[in-house]
């Protein structure tokens, strides 16, 4: 007896791109089939032409969905004025008692350090309000 077994593979590619740049069909279509000849490339599998669902979530949805500012996934911009010790404090500077926690605050982004996060402004607010 022969059993055929079928095997259903996803994945996901995620391009990190500038906020405001054009996002056109076009363009999201041009960038797909960089990633994928280039995964092809470095696979030595064709890859492509096995693809049964093709969905993008770019600027404008993050601009529509979420009300994200130029269309950011991230929040701030990966640069070298908004990382390591330059990220903006815990402590809003202008309005007392108000703490950030979470993936774009120290000590940097994903989960695992937005829990971390969440226990540094703890302590914080623990160290300002004792009791």
């Amino acid at each position: 007896m022969h059993q055929l077994l079928l095997l259903e593979r996803k994945f996901v590619l995620l391009i990190p791109i500038a906020v405001d740049i054009e996002d056109s069909e076009a363009i999201r279509e041009k960038y797909f089939d960089i990633m994928m000849n280039r995964l092809e490339y470095l696979t030595g599998q064709s890859i492509k032409q096995h693809v049964i669902v093709k969905k993008s979530f770019a600027i404008a949805d993050f601009k529509k969905d979420y009300n994200s500012f130029g269309g950011n996934a991230y929040g701030l911009a990966n640069t070298l004025k908004q990382t390591a010790i330059f990220k903006p404090s815990l402590k809003n500077k202008k309005i007392d008692n108000l703490f950030y926690a979470g993936q774009l605050t120290v000590p940097g982004p994903g989960v695992p350090p937005s829990i971390i996060s969440g226990k540094i402004v703890a302590k914080q607010i623990i160290k300002q309000f004792p009791n």
